[in-house]
């Protein structure tokens, strides 16, 4: 399984691959909040072989930003989760004070 991030702006989107293991595929990708910026992700994904069977994506739900990228992506075949910047924040959160702790 493949996974795809993808971090939500207003003007600009930033994504990222990783395996299962965790291991970043590649470098992230940067693009713009359009249609053009949508068919850029989509080859950057050919290139590096991903296909909507094998890849699972998320993405904050940052105002009405995403909605037009999560449309593009659920009509190709991918499974797409939107969740709530709060609860990523929190969770974001959550794993810095426990590696924190642990390294005390």
């Amino acid at each position: 399984m493949i996974y795809l991030g993808i971090d939500i702006g207003k003007r600009h989107h930033e994504a990222g691959l990783i395996n299962e293991n965790g291991d970043p595929i590649g470098k992230t990708f940067r693009f713009a909040n359009s249609k053009s910026g949508s068919d850029k992700l989509l080859k950057f994904l050919n290139q590096h072989q991903v296909t909507p069977e094998e890849c699972a994506c998320g993405m904050e739900a940052t105002g009405h930003y995403w909605l037009s990228l999560f449309s593009f992506l659920h009509q190709l075949g991918f499974k797409v989760t939107a969740f709530n910047p709060m609860q990523s924040d929190a969770l974001r959160n959550f794993y810095i004070r426990k590696t924190l702790k642990m390294l005390t």
